[in-house]
């Protein structure tokens, strides 16, 4: 018996619950949004339309239809004048944005909108879903409302596309949601998400539900009784059986809030529930029309949505009749890709088979330059089918140079890309180059170099590949050339594979890497990620292309030339595109990449190759006498406890400390294996029993060995004979460099043996190291930024701060070294949002005290304040804050929570208020110190790239070895350094003019120990 036909697929889409989404994601509530030239908002129009695409092209529905809500009010408002009446109207630009959203999906996606006044976009989504079950369809809700899990329904095979996460969830798809979904989400079924609403209410609504019910009592109550009425019968018979009666979780005071709220429940279940059969103006037709590509390529390109606009096919495959999986097959490249604008000539298909061997096209090279465009499947019909050549003799090399030579348009970079054995640029071999110098498909080359003959690439076709020092030695010239202009991705592994072979690295104007960090930093910057965000398509993964215990070198050329070529050409791109949008941002973000983030990273690079010393002896001494003190620690904090127990384990550490010696459990917090104790937790428990300060000393030389001491001789490079730490340029939030293999920038300061590790680190034989430090450069900043005139005046005339501030709160015309301490407490913790608990934890006053001393803080220092809050403000009214160099800190808010704030004038927002918004509050915390710690690190980078130039200029014998936080450590040859220490001092003070001077204090020594 024949298998029944699979039945048709329809989407829904909740318009305005996407829309919102796109435009506070896009537009940052407003201001700093996406928009054309001359103004006109495109957040919702772009976001809406990619994440459509996106949906379209996975789901491959059969059928659309989008629900809007209307401006009309609804039943439910005439129900609870009350009903969303907190929700402030969006900005104007959102219904600008929106009305050309809604043309475009009208009258080029031929989609059918779907409005019903009196009524919300729920209830039509209700509706809508209901009938088309009923037609045969499988259902599925795009929306990132909960409310709409009252729909599921399995039997029916409707279930909703959750997008939760919050509006900036961009690189994770929705979620599907079907019966059981709806349970771990709510912890009911889809049947009592209404009864829930109606007892817990729904601030985000203003639906009142019954007072003190919250989700807990309420699944509790839903799990003994069917629904509502269940719940208030079973309470009339609990009251009919006396006053002490109880039944359940009916019982004690909830009886009387259940009595007393029982119409507001009531009328929460009528404004929860979605109505699945309102009349509708007109019934849409659900099956997919067609799309109408050259109508929406135009419609794009005037609202500049180059990335959309690039992917018109697959709008048009995803969008017309059979949906994109019958229609994927048939996609040509967009009419922006294939033909020059205003062209009315049929565009070729770019998935033309290669010129045979022999034969020429434009551009191509003929024999040895043949193209392998055929050679492998790319992957999905959305990527760009690449004809690269292959440059495997002396001619066809030659011919390459001559053609990258003539690119010397700093606007049009050719985009580089070394293919290697191993991420270690220090083990790893050359395997192959790839450039991409136009936009055309051919404009590529490869040159194999280091392939294996035994994995099959050396076929008949290429029976060759050039020797490596040929190919060096042609295109060394170039390379080192500043008047060829070059993109890379992650220019500094290239520059670190080059540097090994000799070759020097000039003229890179773009390192997309670099830029898109730049772009928003909290975005991950992965070419496959920046591509399939940017063009709609995502690369052939590594992965996919090396096998387990192979490398790059085991990969046939041409399916290596392939990939190689597709990086580039995705880094061409890119390189074009995240210029636009640096310069569109509006902020100094250009500047800064091409005056401070790229001369950097050659800086970086030369440090990474550069290394530095260890001492590997003297950690393996080291390492046995932390041994035998953590053996005594254990002892001795056994001995403490009075019971064996294991120090390793936090289940059992929590079990001896609140079970077993029964210390406060509210100085801790539940987790799923017991109770938490970690280094907060163990911290608010040190006075608590003599076992603490010994489990906590243990911890930190446990981890101090396994990190550091055991690990570094571990990382030694036996070719050099020192440790190469990786400087990441782009990974935190807030724009400082962090370390990796080893992580020096977690290496504690406090601890004496933190000290005696340093004590690992050496200069070159015969040399000597110098370390230079920025003095309160933090609090420097602070003071420049707030423009607190005492801090001010006293960093001018060389006064302490850190007494000043204790004889202001002590109201004392001199302190004790005590006394400065506490000032020196408060200036630091203030910038990073230190409160009276910690205060007083850390300086042994009350908290009574603490908070007295803050607030008097507040009163000394008030335009301190203002600066902090005004941050915080600024982080919810516009999503990011600025350094004084003018780098953004996004901030990613919950559009159902803080993201309510976005587009806000922040002089009008209630901090208090938005302080109280749960775990998203913490994040102010972080909004009111990124400029200030942004600053700090622009500042040394800055310093960092002028102090290389001068070193180099002046040809000292001295190397930058390292960058932590606000220090940099240099090797010098002993006759050069007091030459040195002058340059480095002048360098770092005058890095960047501060309305306040900048100190740099400077220690020598024969290690990093000595030094600091």
């Amino acid at each position: 018996m024949p298998e029944a036909a699979p039945k048709p697929l329809l989407l829904l889409v909740d318009g305005h619950s996407l829309a919102f989404r796109s435009f506070y994601a896009f537009s940052k509530g407003g201001e700093g949004g996406l928009a054309t030239k001359d103004g006109r908002p495109t957040s919702v129009t772009y976001g809406f339309l990619k994440s459509l695409l996106d949906t379209g092209k996975s789901l491959k529905p059969q059928g659309v239809a989008i629900a809007f809500d209307t401006a009309e009010p609804t039943f439910r408002h005439q129900a609870d004048p009350n009903y969303k009446a907190h929700r402030d109207v969006a900005p104007e630009v959102f219904f600008q944005d929106l009305e050309q959203l809604q043309q475009i999906l009208r009258n080029q996606l031929q989609l059918p909108l779907c409005l019903a006044p009196g009524y919300e976009a729920d209830d039509v989504l209700g509706t809508l879903a209901n009938r088309a079950a009923d037609q045969g369809w499988r259902v599925r809700i795009l929306s990132g409302d909960r409310d709409l899990f009252q729909l599921v329904d399995d039997q029916r095979d409707i279930a909703v596309l959750y997008m939760g996460g919050g509006p900036y969830a961009k690189n994770s798809g929705p979620t599907l949601i079907d019966e059981s979904g709806v349970l771990g989400k709510l912890g009911v079924m889809p049947n009592k998400v209404v009864d829930l609403k109606a007892l817990t209410g729904d601030s985000s609504d203003n639906i009142p539900g019954v007072r003190g019910v919250g989700p807990k009592t309420a699944i509790s109550l839903l799990k003994e009784n069917e629904d509502l009425d269940a719940v208030y019968l079973a309470l009339e018979e609990v009251e009919a059986e006396g006053a002490k009666a109880s039944r359940g979780a009916i019982k004690g005071a909830l009886k009387g809030k259940l009595r007393s709220d029982r119409d507001n429940a009531y009328l929460s279940r009528k404004l929860a529930e979605i109505l699945v059969d309102i009349p509708l103006p007109e019934d849409p037709t659900l099956p997919l029309k067609a799309v109408d590509p050259e109508g929406l390529s135009a419609r794009l390109e005037d609202l500049e949505l180059n990335s959309l606009l690039r992917q018109v096919n697959s709008f048009a495959a995803a969008f017309s009749e059979g949906g994109f999986g019958a229609n994927a097959d048939s996609i040509q490249p967009s009419p922006s890709q294939s033909k020059p604008k205003g062209s009315s000539s049929t565009p070729a298909a770019a998935t033309s088979s290669p010129p045979s061997q022999g034969e020429t096209t434009d551009d191509s090279t003929s024999g040895d330059g043949a193209t392998t465009g055929a050679d492998i499947d790319q992957g999905t019909s959305a990527l760009p089918s690449l004809q690269p050549r292959l440059i495997t003799t002396e001619a066809s090399l030659a011919e390459l140079m001559q053609r990258l030579m003539a690119c010397t348009e700093a606007s049009s970079p050719v985009a580089l890309d070394t293919e290697t054995t191993d991420l270690n640029p220090f083990k790893a071999e050359l395997v192959g180059i790839g450039v991409c110098w136009g936009e055309a498909l051919d404009a590529l080359a490869y040159i194999p170099i280091g392939h294996h003959p035994a994995a099959g690439g050396l076929t008949t076709d290429h029976p060759q590949q050039l020797p490596l020092e040929s190919v060096l030695t042609a295109i060394a010239p170039w390379l080192a050339s500043r008047e060829h202009p070059k993109a890379l991705q992650n220019a500094k592994y290239d520059r670190l594979i080059l540097l090994r072979h000799g070759l020097a690295l000039e003229g890179v104007v773009m390192d997309t890497l670099l830029a898109d960090y730049l772009r928003d930093a909290a975005a991950k910057h992965g070419l496959d990620v920046m591509a399939e965000r940017e063009f709609g398509f995502s690369p052939t993964a590594y992965s996919e292309l090396v096998g387990k215990k192979q490398t790059f070198a085991d990969v046939p050329i041409g399916q290596a030339s392939l990939y190689c070529c597709m990086d580039v050409h995705v880094t061409r791109r890119l390189a074009l595109l995240l210029r636009q949008q640096l310069e569109a941002m509006g902020a100094p973000l250009i500047p800064l990449l091409e005056q401070v983030e790229q001369p950097l990273e050659p800086v970086l690079a030369q440090m990474e190759a550069t290394g530095i010393r260890i001492d590997v002896p003297y950690l393996r001494e080291l390492s046995a006498e932390m041994g035998s003190t953590l053996e005594r620690l254990d002892a001795d904090a056994k001995t403490a406890a009075g019971v064996e127990f294991n120090l390793a384990s936090p289940k059992q550490l929590g079990e001896l400390l609140f079970n077993t010696l029964g210390l406060d459990r509210r100085k801790s917090r539940r987790t799923k294996t017991g109770y938490s104790t970690d280094a907060t937790v163990l911290e608010k428990l040190e006075n608590d029993h003599p076992v603490v300060p010994l489990v906590l000393e243990h911890r930190v030389l446990s981890k101090l060995k396994s990190t550091y001491i055991d690990a570094l001789p571990q990382l030694v490079e036996a070719e050099t004979g020192r440790v190469h730490t990786d400087f990441n340029q782009a990974v935190t939030a807030t724009g400082r460099l962090s370390s990796s293999n080893p992580n020096l920038q977690n290496i504690p300061v406090r601890t004496e043996y933190s000290r005696r590790i340093r004590k690992a680190f050496l200069p070159q034989e015969g040399w000597t190291l110098l370390s230079a430090d920025y003095s309160q450069i933090e609090l420097r900043i602070l003071t420049h930024l707030s423009g607190e005139e005492v801090l001010q005046e006293a960093y001018r005339t060389g006064d302490d701060v850190h007494a000043l501030t204790a004889r202001l709160l002590l109201d004392k015309d001199a302190v004790s070294a005590d006394e400065r301490r506490l000032g020196k407490t408060i200036n630091f913790g203030v910038i990073y949002g230190m409160g009276a608990q910690r205060f007083a934890r850390e300086t042994g006053v009350s908290q009574a005290e603490a908070k007295e001393f803050l607030m008097k803080y507040k009163q000394r220092y008030p335009k301190v304040f203002a600066f902090l809050e005004l941050q915080e403000r600024l982080a919810l009214s516009r999503g990011y804050v600025e350094t004084i160099l003018g780098r953004r800190r996004p901030f990613h808010f919950d559009r159902n929570g803080l993201g309510r704030l976005l587009g806000k004038d922040p002089l009008e927002i209630d901090l208090d208020v938005a302080r109280r918004g749960g775990m998203e509050a913490q994040q102010l915390r972080a909004a009111a110190n990124a400029p200030i710690q942004g600053s700090s690190a622009d500042i040394i980078k800055v310093a960092m790239v002028q102090l290389q130039a001068a070193l180099q200029s002046q040809g000292l014998p001295a190397r930058l070895l390292l960058q932590v936080h606000d220090e940099l450590v240099l090797e010098v040859e002993p006759e050069a350094l007091g030459a040195t220490r002058n340059l480095v001092v002048t360098t770092m003070e005058n890095a960047v003019q501060l309305s306040v001077p900048l100190v740099a204090e400077t220690g020598v020594g024969a290690n990093w120990m000595e030094a600091k």
